[in-house]
């Protein structure tokens, strides 16, 4: 062999042997991608489970979503691709969510349009969303639920005879009452006028 056939064969090795490096990256980076796509699939599935089960139990505001998968240290790729799986598949829907809220606790707790926000606000509930729901109490049927919460609180029976005092201490009660219940100073008002009305 001369020399110039030894200095080919030395390049042609140098070349495959840089071919063979190129050739094993490519193979353990394809090897790393599998393993990260089995990976987020794996965190993928769970998280799914995760949130299936949350909404199963009731249902969910898209903020408890996010902070129960957060709690499970989903990364926050998969949450959000979790939620927004949700959303397009109409289970998650804080619409919904907020005008279901206020018609279940208005009328089973008889709760006041305050409180009813108060509750959303702590669920994530954005201000646009929880202004729409509660604005679709109106003032009768929040002072008809005020009335009904109250009047098995009054004490004071119709047409007992009762001291100013006690008739004051009576209001107050029943007032505070009704505030923590989330009613409106204007619908306190018009309710205590009323059981005050019977007692005279």
């Amino acid at each position: 062999m001369d020399r110039e056939d030894a200095s080919d064969t030395t390049q042609n090795n140098a070349q495959m042997e840089a071919l063979r490096k190129v050739i094993e990256e490519l193979l353990m980076q394809s090897a790393e991608t599998r393993q990260k796509g089995m990976a987020e699939s794996d965190l993928l599935k769970r998280a799914r489970a995760i949130a299936g089960h949350f909404l199963g139990v009731s249902a969910r505001s898209r903020y408890e979503i996010q902070c129960r998968l957060e709690k499970a240290d989903c990364p926050e790729d998969i949450v959000q691709a979790v939620i927004a799986e949700l959303e397009a598949k109409g289970w998650l829907n804080d619409q919904q969510f907020a005008h279901d809220w206020v018609a279940d606790r208005a009328d089973r707790k008889r709760y006041g349009r305050r409180r009813l926000s108060a509750e959303l606000n702590r669920k994530g509930i954005e201000k646009t969303v929880i202004e729409a729901a509660v604005g679709e109490i109106d003032s009768e049927s929040e002072y008809r639920r005020a009335l009904e919460a109250a009047t098995p609180r009054w004490r004071l029976q119709p047409g007992e005879e009762t001291d100013r005092e006690t008739l004051q201490t009576e209001k107050r009660r029943v007032a505070g009452f009704l505030q923590r219940r989330g009613f409106s100073w204007d619908i306190i008002t018009q309710v205590l006028g009323a059981l005050t009305s019977n007692t005279d």
